[in-house]
């Protein structure tokens, strides 16, 4: 589930109010293919949509006058045929912001019509309680909207990232112990209220596995698992592009795989302690990705001690979805990642001489604040594309 709230917004001409419709249909799915699509021409849209070619350019013209698309280089199309026009989202149309919130801190990501991440900045506290959360949020975001000139009118939404599970269909969130003001209530609605934007609420994970599919990686896979590693262990899921959110917003709930008195979960609280253990000075889990050390005394007992866990959950996830790539992210460190991942071994019966395809399992490129570039993804992704 998403959980959202809006209000009406005045885009460039577009209008964004009634059933969330910035553009029609028909214009989403223009947008959506010239997003998605790099160097795509009108006859390539042509081909993929089955819109009629008249259609196509009367619509896409639109959509260049409104500031929507823009061109780009020209394609040849052979000796006799005009060159073709290469087709681009305008990256200047519009933007949106992403919070998250995490159980230590927040973070603030600007995107652009593109999905390119334009800034990110996060913010460490020891006072979660909402009224803080969003006093810092607010700070954030006009030191973002001022360092990067972008006028107000312009900014499409709010995307909000939480540690937590769905309760129910109402969209409010049994979050985590360390947020516990924020739990069972209408995020999306304080938020929206707050920013005076419309608010789209997903967990962390999801958040992150959202923006590595816009911004990262990620995007070169239709379908992939995203492993959060973090403060904690969770999981999101993108199947055909789209985030997969199951019944009730749950899906990728990974940490749920590892029940906790047989599988240790692959977190960096954990790692953290075992490095105190073996006296290195870290602080926050931010400081120490950011400072991080292959070579620190106790890397290799984390290593050994999470590797079972994460055997079954790749196996599992493989096994499960058939996915074409497990991505480790969230906040572990890179190159921690890489040295983790070799020694994955991802179960498949052998028959005939081969096993089935497995998936490939690759690092994150997106380490700085990706459940705020995730977030940031939640009001492209539901209004455009």
């Amino acid at each position: 589930m998403l959980s959202s709230n809006n209000s009406n917004h005045l885009r460039a001409g577009f209008e964004l109010g009634k059933g969330n419709k910035l553009f029609q249909d028909i214009e989403r799915e223009i947008i959506r293919m010239v997003f998605w699509n790099k160097d795509i021409t009108q006859s390539r849209i042509v081909e993929l949509t089955r819109i009629p070619q008249q259609t196509v350019s009367r619509l896409v013209n639109s959509l260049i006058e409104g500031g929507v698309l823009q061109q780009a280089n020209k394609v040849p199309v052979g000796a006799r045929g005009k060159p073709g026009l290469e087709l681009e989202p305008n990256p200047n149309f519009a933007y949106s912001f992403g919070i998250s919130i995490l159980l230590d801190a927040i973070a603030v990501t600007l995107m652009n019509f593109k999905g390119e991440v334009m800034c990110s900045r996060l913010h460490e506290m020891s006072d979660m309680s909402i009224e803080n959360v969003l006093q810092h949020g607010e700070s954030l975001v006009a030191e973002i909207i001022q360092n990067c000139h972008v006028s107000s009118d312009k900014i499409l939404g709010l995307g909000v990232g939480i540690s937590g599970f769905f309760s129910s269909m109402d969209g409010k969130m049994n979050t985590h112990h360390a947020l516990e003001e924020w739990a069972e209530i209408d995020i999306a609605k304080i938020m929206s209220s707050r920013f005076d934007l419309p608010t789209w609420v997903v967990n962390d994970a999801t958040a992150a596995a959202a923006g590595e599919g816009i911004a990262g990686v990620g995007r070169n896979y239709k379908n992939f698992v995203y492993l959060f590693i973090s403060s904690a262990f969770g999981g999101g899921l993108i199947t055909n592009g789209e985030m997969f959110r199951g019944t009730f917003g749950n899906a990728g709930e990974l940490g749920d795989m590892l029940p906790p008195k047989q599988y240790v979960h692959p977190n960096l609280d954990l790692l953290k302690r075992i490095l105190i253990k073996n006296n290195v000075e870290v602080g926050s889990i931010y400081d120490m990705s950011k400072n991080f050390d292959i070579n620190w005394p106790g890397v290799d007992e984390w290593i050994y001690k999470v590797q079972d866990s994460l055997d079954l959950v790749a196996t599992s996830c493989s096994a499960l979805l058939d996915t074409q790539a497990i991505i480790l992210g969230g906040h572990i460190p890179k190159a921690l990642a890489e040295k983790v991942i070799p020694r994955i071994d991802v179960y498949a019966q052998f028959r005939r001489g081969a096993k089935r395809p497995l998936p490939e399992i690759i690092v994150a490129e997106i380490n700085d604040s990706p459940v705020a570039v995730g977030a940031a993804s939640l009001p492209l992704r539901e209004l455009c594309l």
